[in-house]
């Protein structure tokens, strides 16, 4: 097997490069070695990075964040985008081992047995910085029934640190409110996944796109519906109909239901092509002065954050 020498930068606390599929996929095909002096650097956007001219770098954006092609030879992000043979699209919920059993339980939601709901939706979140249209949503269906938030955020069940276990905690509901931090194409997360997971009917809001990915007889898409109101009362409706809540949950959560593999055949060719090819011919960043200046101008720093990702509808 070829030996590749490889290191890991600029990762969130408690990232665990053992377990990530970067290493899971790599270590299929290669003896794979980490290293000070690096061929292949794959760094993350939560700290500062320095990269070198002559290590081949490939940049993850595990949050709604554009790639910085003039730093990364490569990139793998939630954006939506086509660039030669530079970037990956492939959302964190895919890449992180944490998601994969609640992957699995997506996956096999439509064919479980549905868990008694004595609840009518749940609401779990910690980050009170996100885009104001989750709480505002939060409150404007509260006042049709009572919704149980469980996270530290807006926690009205008297727990102040939130729910020990979130997964058993959405069981109990009918519907679960997925909202992303914030709106924008291709950045789906982990929230919608636990939802299916926990068997109940997302509430969802993010991605304009997710319905490529998800079955939209399965969830409520909140980018379907012309205003705030109309969505509630879809949702009223659903709730008053066993019939027709019964049906959404024997729907299956993907639209195809061979995504996952998909996506696994697409990150190994992605990965492979970089590894395969001549390391000086793998170079795809601007070189010379001007990608000299262009990097020493953002200061080592990954990623550019988006900025106005705010509801489509006014207030």
């Amino acid at each position: 097997m070829k030996t590749i020498k490889i290191a890991y930068a600029g990762w969130w606390n408690g990232f665990d490069y053992k377990q990530y599929s970067i290493q899971r996929i790599l270590e299929k095909y290669y003896n794979v070695e980490i290293s000070d002096k690096p061929d292949y650097l794959f760094y993350s956007v939560f700290s500062p990075v320095k990269t070198s001219d002559d290590t081949i770098t490939i940049e993850y954006l595990g949050e709604n964040m554009c790639p910085d092609f003039n730093m990364a030879d490569y990139a793998i992000g939630f954006e939506k985008l086509s660039f030669q043979d530079r970037y990956l699209y492939r959302p964190n919920w895919l890449m992180n081992p944490k998601y994969e059993a609640e992957v699995d339980l997506m996956r096999k939601k439509h064919l479980q047995a549905p868990h008694e709901k004595k609840e009518f939706c749940s609401f779990v979140y910690s980050n009170g910085e996100a885009d104001p249209f989750r709480e505002e949503f939060f409150r404007a269906l509260s006042n049709y029934k009572k919704i149980n938030s469980g996270g530290r955020y807006l926690n009205n069940i008297g727990l102040k640190d939130g729910v020990p276990d979130k997964l058993e905690f959405q069981k109990k509901h009918k519907f679960s409110i997925a909202f992303e931090n914030s709106s924008h194409a291709g950045y789906v997360t982990e929230k919608i996944v636990q939802s299916f997971a926990a068997g109940t009917v997302p509430i969802y809001w993010g991605d304009p796109q997710a319905g490529e990915i998800f079955n939209e007889k399965a969830f409520i898409n909140v980018h379907k519906y012309p205003s705030m109101d109309a969505v509630i009362e879809e949702i009223k409706r659903i709730d008053e109909n066993d019939d027709l809540y019964d049906s959404m949950l024997r729907e299956p959560a993907l639209k195809e239901c061979d995504y996952v593999e998909q996506q696994e055949q697409r990150a190994e060719e992605f990965l492979r092509n970089i590894v395969e090819q001549d390391k000086r011919n793998a170079i795809r960043k601007p070189m010379g002065i001007w990608g000299e200046r262009c990097r020493n101008e953002s200061g080592h720093k990954s990623g550019n954050k988006k900025a106005g990702m705010f509801s489509r509808w006014k207030r």
